[in-house]
């Protein structure tokens, strides 16, 4: 729960490991309407994740969810991720 907003948030990472997936289903995938903006980005390009993270129009959940969901990818996906180092840092 978002103690300022009052929100419940659910942040997911789904990892699908089959290697024809998106040549077989990509095409049928369908965003709904809060997601009119929806990109899409390899974990294969480890710099566009990079700027990925250090794009400033991140909230401070949502850029905490995005790292520990591309933490845990890196741990689970090895040879199908390329991601630059994601250290934390007290502040």
């Amino acid at each position: 729960m978002n103690l300022l907003s009052g929100n419940f948030e659910f942040p997911s990472l789904i990892v699908i490991d089959d290697e024809e997936f998106w040549s077989r289903y990509g095409g049928r995938v369908e965003a709904n309407w809060e997601s009119a903006g929806l990109r899409q980005y390899s974990s294969l390009d480890g710099d566009l994740l990079g700027e990925l993270v250090r794009d400033v129009a991140w909230s401070n959940e949502g850029l905490f969810a995005l790292l520990q969901g591309l933490r845990r990818l890196g741990q689970i996906g090895r040879e199908r991720v390329s991601l630059p180092p994601i250290e934390w840092e007290v502040r």
